[in-house]
């Protein structure tokens, strides 16, 4: 059979050669490769400015509708930086002096590039009020912002969209235990890089990224303390300090940014969500669930007036959250769940002085500790907690001597009286 005659494309690509087909050489695909979803390579072309290439062509449809994927090399299916690019491009799986790799070469890449991370974007997609029941009382919208927002923001801003991945895998790792090293790993790697990526791009907060760090802030807060809560390490509740202050402290420095961003937050679209938050930990605490450990704080002896002052602050938003918890019927919806915000607020609005007395094991502080595990118990159906109060209560209980039970009565009422409660001795 006869080939029909055309002219040689010196500057073709790889695929249209082996078909001996004449190029229109487009760059990074070109349209007969584009045509046909065939992976388009130029063999003239260095693997650097090949992934040059790539990435400024994402960012020209960056603000398209256009399904995306996110490439990562093989060898890594989580650490690497996610490059957003047009479907009809190929992923580049290419670094600098190795040579290029195709899907056609290696047919595990294609599975590892795209179904890891489109797992966690669908995942993502189709459990967005339960991945942030812990949030604001907005129902659907806030879920909406979060997320669709969130997504759309992290086409310019790959750290959040690096958090949202990691988010979505710790929630996979829990809901699948058997799977649940994989998830885990994915999480830390995607994770650590979406920290690495906001360190290098961050200068000051103004009009162009104020929404981009406040999302990354919350995704990243809520994924440290569903991380915190979970953990169960060997060093009792030393063990277990040196993770929760960490989140507190981490939560705290990213909450000191976004109230820097504060009036550009509120010409955003995110003034209904903040003006919410504001509303409910601004509120005057009503209930009496937590007079008695007030009076310890009164009679406490050594504690200088600051510590004094951030342990009764604690103490308040501990009561706003109890207020929130006991006013509410059993039985809530996903959407009603808000009445928990207070788990996540109180880790982040903790005064330096309060986290310095916890880091010391100071027995008021601790106290205080073990009614917050109260909150986490009234809490305990949802994900990011679970039986998070009853164990934090117990190594309270086991660190506190003889004279400091009696202050942990109520605690153990609600906790151990509880029928879902563990046994804590």
């Amino acid at each position: 059979m006869l080939r029909r005659s055309h002219k040689k494309s010196k500057g073709g690509c790889t695929q249209c050669k082996r078909r001996h087909v004449k190029c229109d050489e487009a760059r990074p695909i070109c349209r007969l490769c584009a045509n046909s979803d065939r992976d388009c390579s130029f063999a003239n072309e260095s693997n650097a400015s090949q992934y040059s290439t790539i990435q400024k062509a994402s960012g020209e449809h960056s603000g398209s509708s256009r399904l995306h994927t996110y490439p990562e090399t093989a060898s890594s299916a989580s650490t690497t930086p996610l490059t957003v690019t047009s479907v009809t491009s190929s992923p580049d799986h290419t670094s600098p002096g190795r040579p290029a790799t195709t899907c056609h070469d290696d047919p595990s890449v294609e599975e590892a590039v795209n179904l890891n991370h489109m797992e966690l974007i669908i995942h993502a997609t189709l459990h967005k009020e339960e991945l942030f029941n812990l949030g604001d009382p907005i129902d659907d919208y806030h879920a909406f912002l979060e997320l669709s927002l969130g997504l759309h923001t992290s086409l310019k801003y790959p750290y959040l969209l690096h958090q949202l991945l990691a988010f979505s895998a710790r929630h996979l790792a829990y809901l699948h235990p058997e799977r649940s090293n994989h998830y885990i790993h994915q999480a830390m790697s995607l994770q650590t890089r979406a920290i690495s990526l906001f360190k290098a791009e961050w200068t000051d907060v103004n009009h162009s990224n104020c929404v981009a760090i406040l999302l990354f802030s919350t995704v990243i807060g809520h994924h440290l303390l569903a991380e915190t809560l979970s953990k169960r390490d060997p060093g009792g509740l030393d063990a277990f300090l040196t993770h929760f202050i960490q989140c507190i402290e981490t939560q705290r420095g990213m909450y000191i940014i976004a109230k820097e961003a504060w009036p550009l937050l509120m010409e955003s679209e995110l003034k209904p969500v903040l003006s919410s938050s504001l509303n409910f930990t601004s509120r005057e605490p009503i209930g009496t669930h937590c007079f008695d450990i007030k009076q310890l704080l009164r009679s406490a002896n050594g504690l200088s007036e600051e510590e004094r002052q951030a342990c009764d602050l604690a103490i308040n938003y501990l009561q706003i959250g109890l207020d929130a918890v006991l006013a509410e019927p059993s039985g809530l919806s996903p959407k009603q769940a808000y009445r928990y915000q207070m788990i996540f607020n109180w880790t982040m609005l903790a005064a330096p002085e309060f986290t310095v007395l916890l880091a010391t094991k100071r027995p008021e502080a601790l106290v205080v500790l073990a009614y917050y595990a109260v909150l986490l118990h009234h809490g305990r159906s949802m994900w990011q907690v679970g039986d998070a109060g009853p164990y934090i209560l117990g190594l309270v209980s086991e660190s506190l001597g003889s004279e400091w039970q009696s202050w942990l009565e109520y605690p153990r009422s609600m906790i151990v009286g509880s029928s879902a409660a563990t046994t804590i001795t």
